[in-house]
């Protein structure tokens, strides 16, 4: 039943396990540490709010075509999989969720979620000096630049797109080739 729970999670951002409460995936966008010069990735997280909130309709139909169960049995396999949460939600060691997390009860009642290990050691974080010394030199080219307009050789040298060689593009020198190796083909096979 966990994996039907994860893989609905996953599919809607969201998971309402009747008694226990609702998941959801929350996407955080990218962030810059400007102390470090590191930038981390977007990411998501899985939140969890203790609400006694039903499930919909799509939840359940969902389960009846993931497990080939009949509704009324569906229906009876989450409710024991909710007590069952419960239940060892009061241990010390928690309610383990597979992919999603751990619950653990406190004396309040109140239930406490930890999430699994989230998906950020996948996309680690860069650092940004080069990229920082990079737009700095580009500000002050800007900056150089300001009020003048740029025209030819030196628009391509500002935008980065200078020319390597010298004397332009030789395109020609290639299609020459080309025309030489069909004519040499062409003669080979026909004499």
């Amino acid at each position: 039943m966990q994996d039907y729970l994860f893989k609905y999670l996953v599919l809607h951002k969201n998971l309402c396990i009747p008694k226990v409460g609702v998941f959801n995936i929350e996407n955080l966008s990218a962030q810059v540490d400007g102390t470090n010069n590191l930038l981390y990735p977007p990411s998501q997280v899985i939140r969890f709010k203790q609400e006694m909130v039903n499930p919909d309709r799509n939840f359940y139909d969902f389960l009846v075509t993931e497990s080939g169960l009949e509704l009324v049995d569906v229906i009876k396999q989450i409710q024991q999989f909710a007590q069952k949460v419960l239940t060892e939600a009061q241990d010390a060691k928690g309610a383990v969720l597979e992919g999603i997390g751990t619950l653990k009860k406190e004396h309040s009642g109140h239930l406490l979620f930890f999430s699994e290990r989230p998906l950020e050691y996948l996309f680690p974080q860069v650092t940004i000096e080069k990229a920082i010394s990079l737009a700095k030199s580009a500000n002050m080219k800007q900056a150089a630049f300001k009020g003048q307009e740029l025209e030819g050789d030196e628009l391509r040298e500002f935008l980065g797109q200078a020319n390597d060689v010298e004397g332009g593009d030789n395109w020609w020198v290639y299609a020459l080739g080309l025309l030489l190796l069909g004519i040499g083909a062409l003669l080979f096979y026909y004499v």
